[in-house]
């Protein structure tokens, strides 16, 4: 509601001009029947050109009242178009936004599928949302007190009737669907965990259909719909008895409009005006308040449907720039690493919503350490590292020995608990997240492609001459496999990069990094799962790429680690021998060991 009503505030213009018009729209829809009073009385009189010229007035009343809410509905819908669509573009942007902002682990632990289901539905509520509070609650709310005071001005002792009964009406509705709230969000837990599921089969279709598991993902997703499904039921049922609630109080207060209308005609104290008057306004506020209660039923869905998007934006953990970051240059490409201690969850990640978090994701549970909770045992603890100007350094180690850790650390995508990561000299933390990655380019394993044009996915939206994008894409060793398409450097490249082999996204990955020029490169060993003659023309790019740079490696193939200016040696978040090749085999220590249960040409690191 808070991010809605920022956009009140900024379009308070447009919103006061819709207010204006569904006053005078609704305000003069209950005044009508005051006329038709007047009319109903006078019919009932024997002719007379006196009685006749008051029909005409009236007549001439109801037509101008008439034209005056026709004017309020066009001012109305003016007002709404300009209001309802800036407000949907700017949760378009802000939505996207927001979710830009969080950190890495986040989207880690989280189906996309999800998130974009979540961020649409609330989106959309916008509309819903705001049309209620305009023309279900502040419309009924202005005709039920115009029609309060009619009545009361006619019939006291009715308007008191009406006025109770107004009060069960809404009184029932509003609270039986705030009870009825927790079932309509596990309804829209399950559509976000069901829209995540088709999203985690289609994105791996290929491995469904490679390993023939399609009935097994077919009973999957039928496992998902039908408890989807169950907890749907429960809450349209709910739904079922509140209408049938609702509409015994309309039959009710419509009898009880006839009975009492019958016994002030036994008593002489009857005109027909005034029965013409009460029923044409309970009408019109049956409609509404019926309206009111089917829309209250879907105002309260749509606030379940927002609420897990709510949770996103109110997440405070967030990549993005604190106060007194600034845009620092890196020149030399000095990095140190100081008493780094670093531990997942260590009171800096919070654990998602379990609506939101991947089954059989690797997110732990907040764990007990030192009698503190929330602190996992640390990955890094005092963890030194100094990697000079122009240095090309090498990780190796077995799985979870945290060279991945550091590549995350040093892009900032998780935060040191303690220590300092120092560029140049300058904290990591004094750079500002764009200046900071804009000068570190990484080239991972299996690079991610945007489902848009090669030109696109080098480019990265910066503004490039056609003669610069060929000359990066020469020397990532691209250029080739591009002019044999058809459309060139305009070729779309799929989802993901689907329609390019795995050599050939890595070459785009390459070409990226070339143009970026930054003065640091992380390599996530981007040749490991390549075939020889296609690691060999690539081995010669990367080369090339990192040769006045510096560089951090993630190292699996030798042919790598043997041109390696340094070779770190990591085991559980410990530098635990270090040195070149030659060195490290001299040791005859754990490096030694790997390169003796080398496989193939790969370290053995598992």
């Amino acid at each position: 509601m808070r991010e809605y009503g920022s956009i009140i505030r900024q379009k308070w213009g447009w919103f006061l001009l819709v207010m204006l018009g569904i006053s005078g729209g609704a305000g003069l829809e209950v005044l009508v029947p005051l006329f038709y009073k007047d009319i109903a009385n006078n019919l009932v009189k024997p002719f007379s050109d006196a009685t006749y010229q008051l029909l005409l007035e009236s007549l001439f009343a109801i037509a101008l009242t008439y034209g005056a809410i026709w004017l309020s509905w066009r001012v109305l819908e003016l007002g709404m178009i300009m209001f309802q669509s800036w407000g949907l573009n700017r949760l378009d942007k802000r939505c996207f936004d927001v979710l830009t902002q969080q950190r890495q682990h986040f989207f880690e632990n989280n189906f996309a599928g999800s998130l974009v289901k979540q961020a649409y539905r609330f989106i959309k509520a916008f509309e819903t949302v705001i049309d209620w509070l305009i023309f279900q609650f502040y419309g009924n709310l202005l005709q039920i007190t115009l029609a309060f005071f009619i009545f009361f001005q006619q019939q006291p002792r009715f308007a008191l009737y009406f006025l109770v009964w107004v009060v069960i009406f809404l009184g029932w509705s509003g609270g039986y669907l705030v009870w009825k709230l927790k079932y309509d969000k596990r309804v829209a837990a399950m559509d976000s965990k069901l829209g995540g599921a088709y999203a985690d089969g289609v994105s791996n279709i290929a491995i469904i259909k490679s390993f023939a598991l399609e009935t097994q993902e077919n009973a999957n997703i039928g496992g998902i719909a039908d408890e989807s499904y169950q907890k749907r039921n429960v809450a349209w049922l709910l739904t079922f008895v509140s209408f049938a609630v609702q509409s015994t109080l309309v039959f009710g207060i419509e009898l009880l409009l006839i009975y009492w209308m019958i016994g002030e005609w036994k008593q002489g104290a009857f005109e027909i005006g005034e029965f013409v008057l009460f029923q044409t306004v309970l009408l019109i506020l049956i409609k509404h308040l019926w309206e009111f209660g089917m829309n209250f039923r879907r105002f309260f869905n749509v606030l379940a449907d927002a609420q897990e998007m709510a949770d996103v934006f109110r997440q405070t953990d967030l990549d993005r720039d604190r106060e007194g970051m600034q845009a620092h240059i890196i020149r030399q490409g000095d990095i140190r690493f100081e008493q780094v201690r670093f531990a997942y969850g260590g009171g800096k990640n919070p654990i998602p919503s379990p609506s939101l978090v991947r089954e059989g994701s690797e997110e732990t549970p907040p764990l007990t350490r030192g009698g503190r909770e929330g602190f996992l045992p640390g990955l890094f603890e005092g963890f030194n590292l100094h990697i000079k100007p122009g240095e090309k350094v090498a990780l190796v180690g077995h799985s979870g020995s945290g060279k991945t850790s550091l590549t995350k650390l040093l892009f900032r995508f998780v935060d040191p608990q303690s220590g300092r990561i120092l560029f140049d000299g300058v904290d990591a933390q004094d750079f500002s997240l764009r200046s900071l990655r804009q000068q570190i380019s990484l080239v991972p394993q299996q690079p991610e492609l945007f489902h848009r044009s090669i030109r696109d996915n080098i480019a990265l939206g910066k503004a490039v001459s056609e003669e610069q994008l060929r000359e990066v894409a020469r020397k990532a060793r691209a250029l080739d496999f591009i002019d044999k398409l058809p459309k060139g450097f305009d070729t779309l490249v799929g989802e993901r990069g689907v329609k390019l082999s795995g050599g050939e996204k890595q070459r785009v990955a390459l070409a990226r990094a070339f143009l970026e020029d930054a003065p640091i490169v992380v390599l996530d060993e981007a040749t490991s799962a390549l075939d020889s003659l296609t690691e060999q023309q690539i081995q010669v790019a990367i080369f090339e790429l990192i040769e006045s740079k510096t560089a951090m490696v993630i190292a699996h193939r030798l042919s790598t680690i043997l041109r390696m200016d340094r070779i770190i040696v990591l085991e559980n978040g410990q530098i635990i021998e270090q040195g070149t090749h030659a060195e490290l085999l001299a040791l005859q220590g754990r490096y030694y060991d790997m390169w003796q249960h080398q496989s193939g040409e790969f370290l053995n690191s598992d």
